[in-house]
């Protein structure tokens, strides 16, 4: 076996390196036939590299949630998830008192409409898989603590799946797309579920892909793969739906029916949760607490209209907003050529944008948030995007690239500063 030297980079300097000359052969071995020396990095020092990114977006988030918000929820969402949290830490299903007076200018900045009152029960219009879990910062006084902390894990782990799957090489890339993304920051500094059903969507596909490399483990494997998508329908409604489709298809292809049903009983164990909570608020299982809100017109409501078609256009817009490296997949298209794998990681994240089609209305807008929690895969995506540019070593992409790079910079500027202005005029109104 060839032995060459350990060298230990910082790593921006690793991701310089990536952004511009070395690339991987497609045994992920690092190439040297461009100048580059070939790097046989310690397993420690790959794991403390995906320590520091998930840390540098840990600090992120907690400097958002400090310095922009000031702590203060900055939506009805936020307002109405740290309702039922401290409900929850107080033992307690719900509250019986009179909902914020109409007349006073905060009740349009905390969105008391996210609060439903049902015959003198108050609680929240959602769903209590995150409100559980912010319940435990509402003991300790410290709810802001949780999303940054479950923000951090899901980079650790999508940096993990990419050291492995992908390349150690290529963790760079992927770090820093994350941390350069502060729309991603945004939400991991917030009070909303979109970054814990994130890490619960993207942890039941690591036990999916492990089960799919370890047969002699798959039914164990595959029955957390369910719970934690089952546990993911406790946190948003609708964001288990295009992952589990696609597990299920899969196996039962593969007439793996044996496993499949480890599958389903683990979602079922964990997923009927929701019905145990509708029973305990409404008295029916199947009355949730979003369709006892009686939101007027369209909001909150699924079905097939015009309306939600044009809504998914400019959710894809604004998602192109916040996160420009998106642009790549389509611009490189012809001359890019996805693997299987990419391709699922594809279609997961449409299917995900597929179901927010039938949602043509909420009260917080079409804004990209509702895509949040198949980001990582997009995110996925574009780093097998950037391991193209680098086996590919044309100058035209890797242009394409750096442009990227500079409009995620300014994307992510525009976006902090535009919050920043809608979180200090809500705040005047305190």
């Amino acid at each position: 076996m060839l032995s060459v030297p350990i060298r230990i980079f910082m790593p921006l300097d690793d991701t310089m390196r990536d952004l511009n000359f070395c690339d991987m052969t497609p045994d992920k071995t690092p190439s040297t036939s461009n100048g580059c020396s070939g790097q046989s990095k310690p397993t420690f020092m790959a794991t403390n590299k995906k320590f520091l990114f998930s840390l540098v977006l840990f600090l992120e988030a907690l400097v958002i949630a400090f310095a922009l918000m000031e702590r203060f929820p900055p939506s009805g969402d936020d307002y109405s998830y740290l309702y039922q949290a401290k409900l929850f830490a107080s033992g307690e299903l719900y509250a019986q008192d009179a909902l914020y007076d109409g007349a006073n200018p905060l009740h349009n900045c905390v969105g008391t409409s996210c609060i439903a009152d049902n015959h003198g029960r108050r609680f929240s219009k959602y769903p209590p898989g995150w409100p559980a879990f912010l319940a435990l910062g509402a003991l300790t006084g410290t709810p802001w603590l949780i999303d940054p902390i479950l923000g951090a894990i899901l980079v650790f782990l999508i940096l993990r799946y990419v050291g492995q799957r992908m390349g150690e090489n290529l963790v760079n890339v992927a770090g820093t797309l994350l941390i350069l993304c502060l729309f991603v920051c945004y939400y991991t500094a917030s009070l909303r579920a979109h970054i814990a059903c994130a890490l619960f969507v993207f942890a039941a596909f690591l036990a999916y892909d492990a089960s799919q490399q370890r047969p002699q483990c798959s039914r164990l494997l595959l029955f957390g793969a369910g719970a934690l998508l089952g546990y993911s329908s406790m946190i948003r409604y609708l964001d288990w739906i295009p992952l589990a489709a696609w597990i299920g298809v899969v196996l039962a292809r593969r007439k793996m029916f044996t496993q499949l049903t480890f599958f389903a009983i683990g979602f079922g164990l964990l997923a009927t949760g929701n019905l145990l909570y509708d029973t305990l608020l409404s008295g029916h299982p199947l009355e949730t607490p979003t369709a006892l809100n009686h939101s007027p017109g369209i909001h909150d409501r699924l079905m097939v209209s015009w309306t939600g078609l044009q809504l998914t256009g400019v959710r894809l817009v604004n998602l192109l907003w916040v996160f420009p490296p998106a642009l790549l997949l389509v611009v490189l298209w012809k001359r890019y050529q996805p693997s299987s794998k990419v391709n699922m990681y594809l279609a997961l994240f449409l299917m995900n944008v597929g179901i927010y089609a039938f949602y043509p209305a909420g009260a917080g807008g079409p804004g990209p948030r509702y895509l949040l929690a198949y980001f990582p895969f997009l995110i996925l995506a574009v780093v097998d995007v950037r391991r193209w540019i680098n086996h590919d070593c044309g100058a035209g992409p890797r242009r394409l690239w750096t442009l990227a790079i500079i409009l995620q910079i300014v994307a992510s500027v525009s976006f902090v500063t535009k919050e920043s202005y809608a979180s200090y005029w809500r705040r005047d109104l305190q």
